[in-house]
């Protein structure tokens, strides 16, 4: 006999086959990776994408059954071409290599593919211009804590960690990369550049504008 959580799956599956609008069903996230069917299995959350022929681009439901939440986006057929069109990051994650469940016309593996292509080609790169930009008003910001009895204490450690957080979206940004949501930016960046990182940390610890300042010069100035 099947575990409960299998089989509280395996329900919610069928119905979203039943429905005759459903295309193709995805597992996504962490739950793609554990065999539900084992007795050992132990999942708090479930998430699906499904895609469908017709409605909105995007409708997100979620719900809860005994415990398990199911997060289920469910995706449009102009709904995948616009986020695949777009590079819309979360999208292109999790359909980059998701479990097929269920594929009612064939349609998984050029969509695989696809989407692993426009991921790897990164979010786009910025023109010169827009980099030129996006410089000076880094340094704007920044030049603007230069004088620091202009601030109270928390006033200025607020502002510190304000700007550095922008400066280290500006790495991404300028490198194209994907952008990481803002609580994986720090261990992103450890992982992505460890000399960086300790310069980044170094501004936490001391909120000095002079090491602010070195983390603006290793990004824009090198």
């Amino acid at each position: 006999m099947k575990n409960s959580i299998y089989n509280i799956y395996n329900k919610e599956i069928k119905k979203i086959i039943n429905n005759e609008n459903t295309k193709a069903i995805y597992l996504v996230g962490s739950s793609k990776n554990v065999d539900l069917q084992s007795d050992n299995t132990s999942v708090n959350d479930i998430d699906l994408f499904v895609f469908t022929k017709n409605g909105d681009k995007q409708t997100r439901i979620v719900k809860y059954i005994e415990n398990i939440e199911f997060d289920i986006n469910y995706f449009s057929e102009k709904g995948v071409q616009k986020f695949i069109n777009e590079k819309e990051y979360f999208f292109l994650k999790d359909m980059k290599n998701p479990k097929v469940i269920y594929d009612k016309s064939g349609i998984s593996n050029d969509i695989i593919s696809l989407c692993k292509e426009k991921f790897i080609e990164g979010p786009g790169k910025l023109s010169k211009g827009d980099i030129n930009l996006l410089e000076a008003n880094l340094y704007a910001k920044i030049e603007d804590l230069k004088s620091k009895e202009k601030f109270d204490v928390f006033e200025y450690e607020f502002l510190t960690n304000l700007y550095l957080k922008d400066i280290i979206v500006g790495y991404f940004i300028i490198n194209n990369k994907w952008l990481p949501k803002d609580k994986k930016l720090f261990k992103s960046l450890k992982d992505e550049n460890i000399e960086l990182f300790r310069l980044c940390k170094k501004v936490i610890e001391t909120y000095e504008y002079k090491d602010l300042v070195n983390v603006y010069k290793y990004i824009f100035i090198q």
